[in-house]
C-alpha cells in the first residue's frame, strides 16, 4: 500500500490534476479473456468456466496528481459447465456479487447454481467452491495491475476522446440482505409529498473511519458543493450553512444541515429516498485532527431496523471510499 502524502492544495488545483476514464468496455474483454477456460478437477470431477454472462458495475482509472488510481466495483454472472466421476454431464452458473478495489481475498461471495439440481449432481459443488473459486480470486488480484498496465497511456487524453464515468450505485436493502457482497441501484419511485410519516422503528449505527489528510481538507470535501460533485460522480445541491437542505446522487440522499463547526463537526439529517415518506435519521460527523490523518467518527440514529447493513454499505462505499479514491486520502494504487 502506498499512502498519498498530504499537500495543501485549492480546490481549482484538484481539478486540473483529475483526469478519469471509464474503463468498462476493456473489463468485460479482461475477465471474457482470463477467466473462460479456467478449470478445476478433483476425484474424476470437472468444473470449468465457459462463458462470462453478465459484467455489471463501476470500472473507472483515475490520475490525480501524477498517481494512477482504480476504481472498480463489479458483478459478475458467469457459466460454467462439467462434469460427475460417471461422466454425467452437470450445467450451472456462478454468480459473484461483488469484485470491488477493495476486497480481500477471503470476502468474497461465490453463489453456485446448478441447471436441473438434484442431489447427485450436488456434488460437484465442493470441486467448484475448494478448487475452482480459488483459480477465480488468484485472477481478481491481477484486475488493478492489468487495468493500469494496458489503460494508463490514455489516461492522459482528452476529456471529450474519454469514456464517461458511471454514477455511483446506492445499495438496495433487498439485495444487500441477501448478498451482503452486493449492490444495486436503490428505487427512485419518491413518495407522495402529502404522505404522513408513519411510527418507524428504528437503530442505531456507529463508523470510525481515518482519512489521510487534514481536518480542514475533509471537512471541505464534505461541504462544498464542488468537491462533493467529484466524490459523488454527479450533480449535488449543497450550500455550506445550517438551515440548507442538500441532494446527493440524484435525489437518493437527501437531508437538511442542522450544525457547523468548521473543521469539527458536522449534524445533518439524514434519508435514503427508499425509505418510509417522511422519516430522517441523524447523523453527526466529529473530525479529530491527528499526526498527518484525521479520525472521522460517525455517529446515526433513528436508522430503521433491518437496514443498518444497506446504511453501512453506502458510507463505506459511496462517502468515505469514494472520497480517498477521488483525493487521494488514503487510496490503494
Amino acid at each position: 500500500m502506498i499512502q498519498v502524502m498530504e499537500r495543501k492544495l485549492t480546490f481549482s488545483m484538484y481539478c486540473r490534476h483529475w483526469v478519469n476514464k471509464n474503463c468498462h468496455k476493456w473489463a468485460e474483454k479482461w475477465f471474457e479473456e482470463q477467466l473462460v477456460g479456467l478449470e478445476a478437477e478433483k476425484d474424476g470431477m470437472k468444473a470449468r468456466i465457459s462463458k462470462v454472462v453478465e459484467c455489471t458495475g463501476d470500472v473507472d482509472l483515475n490520475q490525480r496528481k501524477g498517481k494512477i488510481i482504480t476504481i472498480y466495483d463489479v458483478k459478475l454472472k458467469l457459466n460454467w459447465e462439467g462434469n460427475l466421476a460417471d461422466e454425467t454431464e452437470v450445467k450451472g452458473t456462478l454468480n459473484i456479487p461483488e469484485i470491488a478495489h477493495d476486497t480481500d481475498s477471503d470476502d468474497y461471495v461465490f453463489e453456485v447454481v446448478i441447471n436441473d439440481d438434484n442431489n447427485d449432481k450436488a456434488a460437484i459443488k465442493p470441486v467448484i467452491r475448494k478448487y475452482l473459486t480459488p483459480l477465480l480470486i488468484k485472477k481478481f488480484e491481477g484486475f488493478s495491475a492489468a487495468m493500469i498496465k494496458e489503460n494508463c497511456d490514455d489516461v492522459y487524453i482528452e476529456s471529450d476522446k474519454m469514456g464517461q464515468a458511471t454514477p455511483p450505485r446506492l445499495a438496495s436493502p433487498a439485495v444487500a440482505h441477501a448478498t451482503p457482497a452486493s449492490t444495486t441501484v436503490i428505487s427512485t419511485s419518491a413518495p407522495a409529498a402529502s404522505a404522513t410519516p408513519k411510527k418507524v422503528n428504528t437503530t442505531s449505527l456507529d463508523m470510525t473511519e481515518e482519512f489521510q489528510t487534514s481536518a480542514h481538507e475533509l471537512y471541505a470535501t464534505l461541504t462544498d458543493a464542488q468537491r462533493a460533485s467529484i466524490w459523488t460522480r454527479g450533480h449535488v445541491k449543497l450550500t455550506n450553512e445550517a438551515g440548507s437542505t442538500y441532494e446527493f446522487f440524484n435525489g437518493n440522499v437527501t437531508g437538511e444541515i442542522l450544525e457547523l463547526v468548521p473543521n469539527k463537526k458536522i449534524v445533518q439529517t439524514w434519508r435514503l429516498k427508499s425509505w418510509p415518506a417522511g422519516h430522517y435519521s441523524k447523523v453527526t460527523l466529529d473530525l479529530e485532527e491527528g499526526s498527518g490523518f484525521v479520525t472521522l467518527k460517525m455517529s446515526q440514529t433513528d436508522v430503521p431496523v433491518g437496514e443498518e447493513e444497506n446504511v453501512e454499505k453506502n458510507w463505506s462505499g459511496y462517502y468515505w471510499r469514494a472520497i480517498k479514491a477521488s483525493f487521494g486520502y488514503g487510496a490503494n494504487f
